[in-house]
């Protein structure tokens, strides 16, 4: 008999909180793409598109589909337009955990906490109060067509926890700003499922509120979340549902420059621990062995090496590095011919190496690639090592798979055409997560280095859902039974705010390194002033000034934020985007829509 298989794809999808009460965009479903507005799905994404007709940020929804196959053939997508579908009902659970974990310390935790690593609110001591640590609206459901909307919206918030259940919010007097919903549902028309994030609120339960570090402030509290995402098919003339593949979703900062990829991405990182850990594709790697030669693995130009070199081509678009060494000659780094194999590795021997993440100089004498700040950064040499720390990542690498795919590419040994057709919910698992950061992991941006936790995963980007969570949730850490709402965000920074306005820059062995400029830009250009309102000539592209500060000094010692992490609370919805006013091949990104006054920059491109 026939066997037909229902999932939910993207498997892990992405949210972001915005300001704006009521508009939101649907989340790029594209490598390095834009958004798309609900009302207007075919209608080329503007810059003035970031922000309501108010000036606010909008939320970005992350979209879900089903879709279907039978004995492992062509996948089709299930709606309600689907004939013999009769309904579709999602049902979606999100939690913020940050304040009843451990605290983030960027180079313990990962293997497990010791016991005496310190609690966050560690004052709070008994299980039954460290629990009302937790935000936890419940689960909520939604079906039908465009259901969800501002006439009867199905929102995570405090009035609306369901009946019988011990949901939680921290108290409604937190400063600057109270946190009363984690997000809501919605449906599109054709019944796919659309979550959207908080608004971007963090309060504090002391007043006046301050912060005094990064990661880890006890009494504060943010509206990122994450939680599975379920779903029951009924079918036509069916007694009872179809059972469906569950999902994930995480609720992160804005996405401040859609269009700029992570040298290392969510995608990249996941897929590293699935080939290695998780026995997904042993024609890669099998039995603690790479499959390399001509015999071996050989890797797609167009997949798995061009965006590689792609990204580097990027990065001097939002930091402050000359773009010259970072143009490469596509075509010929993706023609097979052996002659250029020496040409090849020469780009290869410019990367750091899984291995090499505490090594500055490779063996040319020059700087490795990336310039990028690693997960623990505080080691020996920094400005603010303490004598007993020893550094076990100073430097950002490349994934072991995404260098292996490199070094086949280098010998010669990839597929220079077109790569097969994907599945096509695969596909976008695989484009949702290529526009998230993948590392360095202290803690990040959406994920931590729990992504790269085998154990959470029942298959590749698949984490595992426990089934009927406890009411009140749990404190512990149990994957094999299962992920629990807020299981992923509690190991992120309480607010983000605080980690996303200092992590900018970061000094190491007495050079300036960048953490997440893709995600969290840290140079920026301004568009070029037009024709007629120029009182002189000018270069083509604009001026490039601090995203964040005031300061122009790319070897500044000190780090381009605002100087009181609490404007970025307040502030972080006047910040400018990160827009591409040229063509796919002739790029040119530049800021648009920010809202907070800029000082006169200073020096010209």
């Amino acid at each position: 008999m026939a066997e037909t298989v229902y999932a939910i794809y993207p498997a892990i999808g992405i949210a972001r909180v915005g300001n704006a009460p009521d508009a939101f965009y649907i989340g790029p479903e594209t490598y390095n793409g834009l958004p798309t507005l609900p009302d207007r799905p075919d209608a080329p994404f503007q810059p003035s598109d970031f922000r309501d007709a108010n000036g606010l940020v909008r939320r970005q929804a992350a979209r879900f589909r089903i879709y279907r196959s039978v004995d492992g053939g062509p996948a089709e997508e299930v709606t309600l337009d689907t004939p013999d579908v009769a309904e579709i009902r999602w049902s979606v659970h999100l939690a913020n955990k940050k304040a009843s974990w451990y605290t983030f310390q960027t180079y313990l935790g990962e293997y497990g906490y010791a016991p005496n690593h310190s609690l966050r609110n560690a004052d709070v001591k008994a299980t039954a109060d460290r629990q009302k640590l937790i935000i936890d609206p419940g689960p909520r459901s939604i079906a039908g067509r465009n259901s969800g909307g501002p006439g009867a919206p199905v929102e995570f918030s405090r009035t609306s926890i369901p009946p019988g259940y011990h949901g939680n919010f921290p108290p409604p007097t937190l400063k600057p700003y109270a946190i009363d919903t984690l997000g809501g549902l919605r449906t599109d028309g054709q019944g796919r499922l659309l979550v959207l994030g908080g608004h971007g609120h963090a309060g504090s339960t002391i007043d006046p509120p301050a912060i005094q570090e990064y990661a880890n402030n006890d009494g504060w509290f943010d509206d990122t979340a994450d939680g599975p995402v379920t779903a029951t098919v009924v079918l036509k003339g069916a007694a009872q549902p179809v059972g469906v593949t569950p999902a994930w979703v995480l609720v992160g900062p804005p996405g401040y420059a859609p269009q700029i990829p992570n040298l290392v991405t969510l995608y990249d990182t996941i897929f590293d621990a699935s080939v290695r850990h998780q026995h997904s594709q042993p024609d890669i790697f099998e039995n603690g062995f790479w499959k390399p030669g001509p015999d071996g693995y050989k890797p797609s130009y167009e997949r798995d090496i061009k965006p590689i070199l792609e990204r580097g081509m990027t990065y001097p678009w939002v930091t402050a590095i000359p773009p010259k060494p970072h143009r490469f000659d596509l075509g010929k780094l993706g023609d097979p011919n052996p002659a250029l194999n020496q040409f090849r590795q020469f780009y290869l021997g410019a990367l750091r190496a899984p291995g090499y993440q505490n090594q500055r100089i490779g063996t040319g004498g020059v700087t490795m690639m990336p310039y990028l700040a690693g997960d623990d950064c505080l080691g020996p040499g920094s400005s603010e090592a303490t004598p007993q720390q020893l550094a076990t990542s100073k430097y950002l690498t490349l994934t072991e798979t995404q260098y292996f795919f490199l070094q086949q590419w280098a010998d010669g040994y990839f597929i220079a055409g077109p790569a097969p057709a994907p599945h096509p919910g695969e596909q976008l698992t695989r484009a949702v997560l290529e526009n998230c950061v993948g590392g360095a992991f202290s803690p990040g941006i959406e994920m931590t280095w729990i992504s790269r936790n085998p154990a959470i995963y029942t298959e590749p980007f698949r984490i595992r859902v426990r089934s009927n969570p406890p009411d009140p949730l749990s404190l512990g850490f149990d994957p094999l039974a299962g992920m629990e709402p807020g299981d992923v965000c509690r190991y992120m920074a309480v607010p983000w705010q605080a980690d996303f306005n200092e992590c900018s820059s970061q000094p190491i062995d007495g050079r300036i390194f960048w953490w997440w400029p893709a995600q969290r830009p840290e140079f920026v250009y301004l568009p070029p002033v037009p024709t007629a309102l120029r009182a002189e000539p000018s270069p083509e592209i604009g001026k490039q000034v601090a995203w964040v500060g005031s300061d122009y000094d790319q070897n500044a010692a000190n780090y381009i934020s605002f100087a009181d992490d609490l404007d970025m609370v307040k502030l972080w919805d006047q910040l400018g985007f990160v827009f591409n006013i040229g063509t796919a091949d002739d790029p040119h990104f530049v800021e648009v829509e920010r809202r907070l006054p800029r000082p006169d920059p200073v020096g010209d491109d």
